[in-house]
């Protein structure tokens, strides 16, 4: 099981992370656009992998792994890019995790290539014994097409309906209600989620968004936001045990020292992935970080993203998230006053 000294390497890990991996961004890469994006903000695209770099990380993972690390598509978009989700573990406990949906929030995905490089291609004792207890799923990027354009929603011009962007393409996050079948479904990369949710059935699913940026009464920045499912369909007991990883995130990250975290205000349509899942019987929480993409701040809210994940693995793992009452998770306080005029779950 975990021992303290282990999870004492784990937290040295996280404090001392550095970005893996990345390649600089083309210089002539246009200026990424979203929701936190000011006119005279300057982002950098140099710590965020491109579809190419992305799917031959993933590959040198799966080779270095030795096995350890199963890469695999679940589905392929409208241009024919692969949805990878890489798994790792042999343990009994399934936890997901589902980053990028819109294509403009990128640093869930570069937490995701840390952990499953540290986690899944290390020889560590630590590492090992987390990964006998637990059985880790990642789908890496879940809308590749919007990433490459750096927008919201996935690419279809063709779309039409709710949460269409005329000319644009779908909110991929609006399209995992449980009553829609996959086949139904006119947006592929979330057919695809849910034929590999429903398949799988994980126990804990966590997705990673940006918002825009929050400020709390004493000036501080909300880092984090997050919000378990609030579709009233959801049984008690999902809610609870999805309140509890909220609240074992909240004080972990605070701990930590990576995060000023608040509750997002999110709403309770079941096409969202964290009412979706709830709803189909999985413990399920959003996770929003700041939207702020500068270069200084980027690497901090990398290190943000991988403390979360980190965490809640070692608490599934050592058994404590168990020992978590829920109802710490109605005392983190309400998000801030907005910095940025608009953000989107």
């Amino acid at each position: 099981m975990f021992s303290k000294r282990r999870a004492a390497i784990v937290l040295a890990t996280v404090m001392s992370l550095t970005t893996w991996g990345t390649t600089p961004a083309s210089a002539d890469r246009p200026t990424p656009g979203g929701p936190w994006v000011q006119d005279a903000q300057q982002v950098s695209l140099q710590r965020l992998h491109t579809y190419d770099e992305l799917t031959a990380a993933l590959q040198r993972l799966e080779h270095r792994s030795k096995g350890a690390i199963e890469v695999e598509s679940i589905g392929r978009t409208h241009e024919g890019r692969d949805i990878w989700a890489a798994t790792v573990g042999t343990g009994p406990a399934k936890v997901l995790y589902i980053t990028q949906q819109h294509g403009n929030e990128p640093l869930g995905t570069e937490a995701a290539l840390q952990l499953l490089q540290r986690i899944g291609a290390s020889q560590a004792g630590w590492a090992a014994d987390v990964l006998d207890d637990v059985t880790l799923r990642i789908v890496v990027r879940a809308n590749p097409d919007g990433t490459e354009r750096f927008q919201r929603q996935n690419v279809d011009p063709d779309c039409s309906g709710p949460f269409c962007r005329t000319g644009v393409g779908f909110d991929i996050n609006r399209y995992h209600d449980p009553a829609m079948s996959p086949e139904a479904n006119p947006v592929p990369e979330s057919a695809a989620i849910q034929r590999m949710v429903r398949s799988w059935r994980p126990d804990i699913t966590v997705d990673y968004h940006h918002q825009g940026s929050y400020r709390q009464p004493d000036g501080s920045l909300d880092t984090t936001s997050i919000l378990w499912p609030t579709n009233p369909g959801v049984t008690p007991q999902v809610l609870a045990d999805s309140k509890r990883v909220a609240a074992l995130m909240h004080t972990s990250l605070e701990q930590y020292g990576f995060a000023n975290v608040s509750l997002y205000p999110g709403d309770s349509l079941p096409g969202i992935a964290r009412n979706s899942f709830g709803l189909q019987g999985s413990a399920s929480l959003l996770v929003e970080l700041r939207g702020d993409l500068g270069q200084k701040s980027a690497g901090y809210l990398i290190r943000t993203a991988y403390a979360s994940m980190s965490a809640l693995l070692q608490a599934v793992a050592d058994g404590s998230l168990a020992t978590v009452d829920p109802a710490l998770a109605d005392t983190i306080p309400e998000r801030g006053e907005p910095v940025d005029p608009d953000d989107e779950e």
